[in-house]
């Protein structure tokens, strides 16, 4: 368990608020009323009155007043300033028997002081908020909000909670199986042990658990009256704490295997940056988006000795005993950008894309392996939209996304743990998607709506074969899925809503056996209530998958690994699904229902079957 402390300043209000505490004080000290501007000019006199002989003569009281500059009636109206605060104090009080974790999964197990308070104080050109709460040292959160103006938006919190982790029990006792590297007889042991030895190793008792914090900083800065905004954000996430953790020298091949649980300390960070501009620019609106994560475990990866020798099939050695590392979490970094466009949402033709690239890049410092750090993936994704509203019974919608994976160059991968320190890997899977989807909607009554949609999609890989290999998977290069849907949405009287959907899709080349070749599905829906008194639920859905293209491979011989094609089988599966429920209230406050589902699965080619139905009373 962490054990933390009790500082108030680092526990109850992070150093982060304080600081911007004193920063919102200043900015609502300057939230003086504007005064209106004096202007030159603004009132003028009526000329004199002419008398009868031509000769001007004064005209006392009154004159004419034109006011030609009217004050604007934000700067005259008055808004009455809001203030609330308040706190509290309070002692938790918590008795534990047994494995408290499994009861209180998410709580710091102990009796502690806890508190919170709350602040608010809104004007006209400024609003503060301030809310917190404490528990313990491990259970608080802070919350501050700060606007002036509506120019300048910030937000900060901090907040944390301790999750409670389990202690698994291993095995017992150890025991004895066969070995696929039986050692031959000899001259000295004729009669060699042919069994090999599995035993576990069991952590001592322990309390398990991490603590979790979280900081955030969001600034939103509006260029007065310009249609422009910068977002800056800021977020930390930091582990804490100790775990159970389980790992295993476990081989085929070889006399002893071990499974082992240990105690591992845990002290991870994730910190995340970001930074955005949006702006409306006549007829479209703009949005930049960047972030930056970068993930780091402050512990050295755990190293175990010794690990078992191991040899192949052929008895040749193949991984070397010693001390190993195991059970790495690497460090990495992420980046991201993000460029939005769109036109103004209320029009009858309404269009928007977007395009992002996603960097991921591993930091692994792993001293036994190499090749593995600075590998990167990147992940470019467009999107395209088209809404067209022609009248209010008709409504058009155009969509398209692509996804493009690339893994990058990778390079040798290399481990001193092995005979051959050059491993042969599989590389990843690079992939691109394309996704077309059209759909409309028809509502010819404000009680009746139909809406059809249409969606076709485009998979492309490589790094694949038809049969696996150490270098590739075998898995279809090119996968293409047509799918259309029919919904109905009905409301004949008050109360009453049901529905109508059907759908169908059919894929050419599944990406695998699970995968359906053909689907189709149809759903009913009905509900009705009546004066929140009493109403009845019932829907039905009916599927049916099936694959006729499901592949198997025989693996023989094993030394070399071979792989031969076998015959294709197929896979078809039937699925009912129904439940219809009833409630009612007999008296205020009080709901009594009943519910009954029937639930039944038929399956062909090995997936099997099975049959439920029920009744629930509540």
């Amino acid at each position: 368990m962490v054990n933390k402390p009790l500082d108030l300043v680092s526990t109850v209000i992070s150093p982060l608020l304080f600081l911007l505490l004193a920063a919102g004080g200043v900015c609502a000290a300057e939230g003086d009323q504007v005064e209106p501007p004096a202007e030159e000019g603004a009132r003028i006199e009526a000329p004199a009155a002419e008398g009868s002989a031509g000769e001007l003569t004064a005209e006392p009281d009154p004159q004419l007043m034109v006011e030609l500059n009217p004050v604007p009636a934000e700067y005259d109206r008055h808004v009455e300033s809001l203030e609330q605060k308040g706190g509290s104090l309070g002692y938790s009080f918590l008795s534990r028997d047994g494995n408290a974790g499994r009861a209180l999964e998410y709580g710091f197990l102990e009796s502690s002081r806890s508190g919170g308070l709350f602040y608010r104080h809104m004007e006209k050109e400024s609003n503060l908020e301030l809310d917190g709460f404490y528990l313990n040292e491990n259970d608080y959160h802070g919350d501050l909000l700060l606007d002036y103006r509506g120019d300048y938006r910030l937000h900060l919190r901090t907040e944390s909670l301790y999750h409670n982790l389990d202690r698994e029990i291993l095995f017992s006792p150890e025991f004895r199986t066969g070995r696929a590297d039986p050692p031959p007889p000899t001259a000295a042991d004729p009669d060699p042990d042919p069994l090999a030895l599995y035993r576990p190793v069991q952590d001592p008792m322990a309390e398990y658990g991490v603590s979790v914090v979280q900081d955030r900083a969001d600034f939103r800065y509006r260029l007065h009256n310009y249609p422009l905004h910068v977002n800056l954000g800021y977020w930390r996430y930091q582990k804490e704490g100790t775990m159970q953790q389980r790992f295993a020298d476990v081989a085929f091949e070889g006399p002893q295997n071990w499974i082992r649980a240990e105690a591992r300390s845990v002290d991870q960070q994730i910190q995340q940056g970001r930074f955005g501009l949006d702006a409306h620019l006549g007829p479209v609106d703009l949005l930049y988006d960047l972030k930056y994560r970068h993930f780091e475990d402050k512990l050295p990866t755990p190293v175990f000795s010794p690990y078992e020798a191991r040899n192949d099939l052929g008895g040749n050695p193949e991984q070397l005993g010693g001390g190993q590392q195991h059970n790495d979490n690497p460090d990495s970094r992420f980046v991201s950008h993000t460029l939005k466009l769109h036109t103004s949402l209320d029009g009858g033709l309404v269009a928007g894309g977007s395009y992002s690239i996603e960097q991921r890049e591993n930091l692994s410092q792993l001293s036994d392996t190499t090749g593995i750090r600075h590998a990167k993936s990147y992940l470019r994704s467009a999107a395209g939209d088209l809404v067209y509203t022609p009248s209010r019974e008709y409504s058009l919608f155009l969509k398209y996304r692509r996804q493009e994976l690339d893994h990058g160059y990778r390079n040798t991968l290399l481990s001193t743990n092995f005979a051959d320190p050059v491993q042969v890997v599989k590389p990843p899977i690079d992939t691109t998607k394309d996704i077309l989807i059209a759909s409309v909607a028809y509502k010819p009554r404000p009680d009746l709506s139909l809406v059809g949609e249409f969606r076709a999609e485009f998979l492309k890989r490589n790094n694949v074969s038809e049969l696996p290999a150490p270098t590739s998977w075998a898995l279809p290069e090119n996968s293409f899925t047509r799918a259309g849907s029919l919904a109905l949405y009905y409301r004949p009287i008050k109360g009453l809503r049901s529905s109508a959907h059907y759908s169908y899709a059919a894929t050419d080349n599944p990406s695998y056996g699970a995968s359906s070749e053909q689907r189709r599905e149809g759903k009913l829906l009905g509900t009705y209530s009546r004066s929140n008194s009493w109403g009845v639920t019932a829907h039905a859905v009916l599927r049916h998958e099936k694959n006729d293209e499901v592949e198997h491979f025989l693996i023989f011989p094993l030394d070399p690994l071979t792989y031969t094609p076998y015959p294709p089988t197929s896979r078809d599966r039937r699925t009912e699904n129904s439940n219809i429920g009833i409630w009612f209230v007999p008296i205020p406050k009080l709901t009594v229902g009943g519910n009954y589902a029937y639930l039944r699965t038929k399956g062909d080619g090995g997936s099997g079957g099975s049959l439920y139905h029920g009744l629930r009373r509540q």
